[in-house]
């Protein structure tokens, strides 16, 4: 006889029956317990999710507020100082005296330049971060990228009153990139070596093959950086304490930060180590030109 059909004194029936609601009750509540558990895991992680992005969200717009104040800040003291200058020679305050006109005009156009060169510094730092892997490049000569390098550098050295080693090994390899970022980075990091250091100094500058990299590291013996401060370098803008107290120091402070967007796009590193009062060592690699590569 089936359940339905038995009589309700049939009690082993009926308890039978209440037994199988039973159990697919608990099946049911355990179902909907594991979908509100999932649903739950789910709305948590969104949450999280969104939390995240929020996150990211403010603190990319903080960057960009920052970055913002601080182009405006690092164009506003030389625009400020042009506005001056012509000024002064508009309003006939050296009117007569030619030799102290040429003195002014000569530092609104240094001014100027040191405009010029952080807009072209700041063009390639935004197409490197857009567009890295769109870069054009191709095999490149060492020894040729090096032969503008060093006559530029020592032209700077000299007026500065350095002197730089040139220790360039004589078998460089070929390496894959864009020429003028390529010479950029290197040029930019001699540059800060130079800039950085006590007239008489010496900056020592190698290059080398090494375990299918080409090293070139830049050694000088000038103000150094402190200990605390070796983690911002790379940041946009920064400089140090040591090198804002000489104010003879001038610079934007995007040296180095361009240099390692530079080196990442073509694949390499850069390191710097370096000692207060002692002196600073940067260490470049790029990988070595493979045949695949083109």
């Amino acid at each position: 006889m089936n359940c339905e059909e038995c009589k309700l004194t049939d009690y082993e029936c009926h308890l039978k029956r209440i037994n199988n609601w039973h159990d697919n009750f608990e099946a049911d509540i355990s179902l909907l317990i594991r979908t509100l558990k999932r649903l739950n895991d789910s709305s948590v992680e969104a949450t999280e999710e969104c939390s995240k992005h929020y996150k990211e969200t403010v603190e990319l717009t903080k960057a960009k507020t920052r970055f913002t104040f601080e182009v405006s800040h690092e164009l506003k003291a030389p625009l400020a100082s042009v506005y001056n200058i012509i000024n002064i020679i508009l309003d006939g305050y050296l009117d007569g005296n030619i030799d102290k006109q040429k003195e002014l005009l000569n530092r609104a156009r240094e001014r100027i330049k040191s405009i010029t060169d952080l807009l072209n510094d700041l063009l390639i730092f935004s197409r490197l971060e857009e567009r890295a892997r769109e870069l054009e490049k191709e095999e490149l000569n060492i020894k040729e990228i090096f032969s503008t390098v060093i006559e530029d550098m020592n032209e700077f050295a000299e007026k500065s009153n350095i002197e730089i080693d040139w220790n360039i090994s004589a078998n460089c390899p070929h390496i894959y990139g864009n020429a003028q970022l390529i010479r950029r980075a290197f040029a930019n990091v001699i540059h800060n070596s130079i800039k950085y250091s006590s007239p008489g100094d010496l900056v020592e500058v190698t290059g080398q093959e090494e375990n299918d990299l080409f090293l070139v590291r830049v050694k000088d013996h000038g103000i150094g950086i402190k200990e605390e401060e070796l983690s911002e370098i790379f940041d946009i803008f920064f400089r140090g304490d040591n090198s804002r107290v000489d104010l003879r120091k001038e610079g934007m402070g995007l040296g180095l930060s361009l240099v390692q967007r530079i080196v990442s796009a073509h694949g390499g590193s850069i390191e710097v180590k370096s000692e207060l009062h002692k002196g600073t060592t940067a260490e470049i690699r790029f990988p070595v030109f493979q045949e695949k590569e083109k």
